[in-house]
């Protein structure tokens, strides 16, 4: 029994059942019974009610089968309620829904922090991002500890974050959607949940609150084999409509995507990791940590790290995702669109270069550094809007500069031309990468971004 086959028998059980209930054989209708023992205990009941037997009598007037098909109704939809296919599915919206207030999200008050100003802004932009540097620079830290800081979490213990680390073993997507397993209850079959699963079934139950999937080290396994679904479903979400994605998982249906679920993926790049492919990297904003050596030494006297991360005020979570709805929602501020057009003929330049060795972005980069300057300008405080420069420098270093890569003969050049227009347009922190990506180049004949 399928959840399409179950809506049909209950909307022919729909078409009588408020009879039953203006009789007062039925507490209320039959859509309402969602618990199989309560709906067994009235079934007789209603079997042996006079409105149900001269609505039976009256159907085998016109088909005489359609008797038989009025008790197919009944007896298949109470065997959906007892089904492990409705207990995985069905979930009690009174456990998986988290409080709702609203209040306005301030980026000062969770940081002023340029890096993790970056960070949040690109989620606000794409709800994809990929953190990377070597293992111990704070990674995993900066990402569970905005989600601690947009915490919520209701009676039963479910809250809206959750950090799972990738193995090596995660050689396809059912280390995140589960599998059909049709030996489990004695042969009757049972569809197996992940705790990502049921993340992803909470969030889509609560819309106005963010929901942070953190990737723990996820490239330990090769991405595209566990997480190919999520790039492709992730493209087509609309956030200008209210039309849903799902996801086609075999042996269970479809599962939702929702659109308030932001994803971060930490990765370390050793030999026991694998390379990013640029199907992976064109769809998400790279952010590399690199802490400085002094601030290092400096946890070496004393331990630096912050303290427990403080909760927001209630409602600044549902503010986060208002923003963030806001900012996808393709509406430019006319402030912005002056920026944008500033940033046209710096991003023209990096195209030309790009274009010769076949590095150039398209059609999605440009639509996400778009969003990217909507993000940064909704962010700002204190009077202090970005720039067109800053903006470019950004997106070239998150978005451009990750899919570079290779020998002295292919890149050698390009990172040449590239680091010419870096200094002439004054794009400090791409034009660091470049010169670190050169001397990397250098010393092995090979580079690349991670």
């Amino acid at each position: 029994m399928n959840l399409n086959s179950a809506e049909k028998y209950a909307k022919g059980l729909q078409r009588w059942s408020e009879e039953l209930a203006d009789a007062g054989v039925l507490e209320k209708g039959i859509f309402e019974y969602e618990n199989s023992e309560e709906f067994i205990a009235i079934e007789e009941k209603i079997k042996l009610s006079s409105p149900y037997i001269a609505h039976r009598e009256d159907r085998k007037t016109k088909n005489p089968n359609s008797g038989l098909e009025i008790d197919a109704e009944l007896s298949n939809y109470s065997k959906f309620l007892k089904s492990d296919f409705y207990k995985n599915s069905k979930r009690d919206i009174s456990q998986t829904t988290l409080e709702k207030q609203s209040s306005i999200f301030s980026l000062s008050d969770f940081t002023t922090d340029s890096l993790h100003t970056r960070y949040i802004r690109s989620l606000l932009a794409k709800p994809f991002v990929i953190l990377s540097g070597n293992s111990g620079t704070g990674k995993t830290r900066i990402a569970t500890r905005f989600a601690e800081y947009l915490k919520k979490t209701n009676d039963t213990g479910i809250k809206n974050s959750l950090l799972i680390p990738v193995g090596a073993d995660w050689t396809d997507n059912t280390k995140i959607f589960g599998y059909y397993n049709p030996l489990a209850n004695n042969g009757a079959g049972e569809y197996v949940k992940t705790d990502v699963f049921r993340f992803i079934e909470t969030a889509g139950a609560n819309p106005d609150i963010p929901f942070f999937l953190i990737l723990d080290e996820m490239n330990l396994s090769h991405v595209e084999r566990y997480f190919s679904d999520f790039l492709s479903k992730m493209e087509l979400l609309d956030f200008k409509s209210d039309e849903k994605v799902f996801f086609d998982i075999q042996g269970y249906g479809q599962l939702e995507l929702p659109k308030n679920l932001f994803i971060t993926g930490t990765v370390n790049i050793d030999e026991t990791t694998y390379m990013f492919s640029p199907k992976v990297l064109d769809r998400a904003n790279v952010i590399e940590f690199k802490p400085k050596m002094d601030d290092v030494l400096d946890n070496l006297l004393s331990d630096t790290s912050a303290g427990e991360q403080e909760t927001a005020e209630p409602g600044v979570a549902e503010g986060f995702m208002k923003l963030a709805n806001e900012v996808r929602s393709g509406k430019i501020p006319e402030e912005v669109n002056q920026i944008l057009k500033d940033i046209q003929p710096i991003l023209k330049s990096v195209y030309e270069e790009l274009e010769k060795y076949g590095f150039e972005f398209a059609f999605r980069t440009a639509k996400e550094i778009r969003l990217y300057a909507v993000a940064a300008y909704k962010t700002a405080e204190n009077g202090e809007k970005p720039s067109a420069t800053d903006i470019a420098d950004i997106q070239i270093l998150q978005k451009i500069l990750p899919k570079i890569h290779g020998n002295k003969k292919q890149i050698g050049t390009l990172l040449d031309e590239l680091e010419k227009i870096c200094e002439e347009k004054t794009l400090s922190n791409s034009l660091a990468k470049i010169r670190q990506m050169k001397e990397k180049l250098n010393s092995f004949q090979y580079a690349s971004f991670i």
